[in-house]
C-alpha cells in the first residue's frame, strides 16, 4: 500500500508545470519559479500572484517571500499599476503587516528592473506595506529576506534554521 501525498507534492502537482511555489515553513519563507516565459504576461502573472496570496495564508500568512523570476519574461507594462496599487493593498492588509519580496533577477531583466518605471512602482507598493527588491542571486536576496525578520518580532528568523 503506498503512502498518501504530502501537501506539498499535492500543492506543486496542481499547479503548472510554468510556475511552482515551495513553501519553506522551517525558514518562514514562501518560494516561487517560472520555469519558463510567461505566455500572457499580465493576466497569467495576476493568477500566479493570486496563488502566491492563497499559499501565503494557508503557510501561517507568511509575508517573507523568494520569487525566482529568472525563467520568464518581464511582465508587460500595465502589470505595473496593478502590483503597486490593487495588489499590494490586498496583499499587507490579507497577511496583517508588510510583504517583502526577494526577486532573483536574469541578466537581461537588470536594465529594466533599474529604470524609473520599476523604481515608481516600488515605492507605490511601498506605500501600501508591500517592499519588492531585486537581486542577482539567490544567496543575497535570501539574506536581505532574513534581515527582514530580524527586524520584525512576530517573524522570528530564517538564520536560526541556518
Amino acid at each position: 500500500m503506498s503512502a498518501p501525498p504530502n501537501h506539498l507534492e499535492f500543492m506543486t502537482a496542481a499547479l503548472s508545470t510554468t510556475f511552482q511555489i515551495v513553501p519553506e515553513p522551517a525558514n518562514g519563507l514562501l518560494t516561487a519559479q517560472w520555469a519558463q516565459a510567461v505566455a500572457n504576461p499580465d493576466a497569467d502573472l495576476r493568477s500566479d500572484y493570486a496563488q502566491l496570496l492563497a499559499e501565503a495564508h494557508r503557510q501561517s500568512n507568511c509575508r517573507f517571500w523568494l520569487l525566482d523570476l529568472r525563467g520568464r519574461n518581464w511582465h508587460a507594462p500595465s502589470f505595473g499599476p496593478w502590483f503597486a496599487h490593487d495588489y499590494a493593498r490586498q496583499v499587507a492588509r490579507a497577511l496583517g503587516g508588510p510583504v517583502f519580496i526577494a526577486y532573483v533577477l536574469a541578466p537581461q531583466h537588470r536594465p529594466i528592473a533599474e529604470s524609473e518605471a520599476t523604481a515608481t512602482t516600488q515605492r507605490a507598493a511601498a506605500a501600501h506595506d508591500l517592499y519588492p527588491y531585486f537581486f542577482d542571486n539567490e544567496t543575497d536576496a535570501r539574506s536581505w529576506l532574513c534581515d527582514q525578520q530580524e527586524l520584525d518580532p512576530a517573524a522570528g528568523s530564517c538564520r536560526a534554521q541556518q
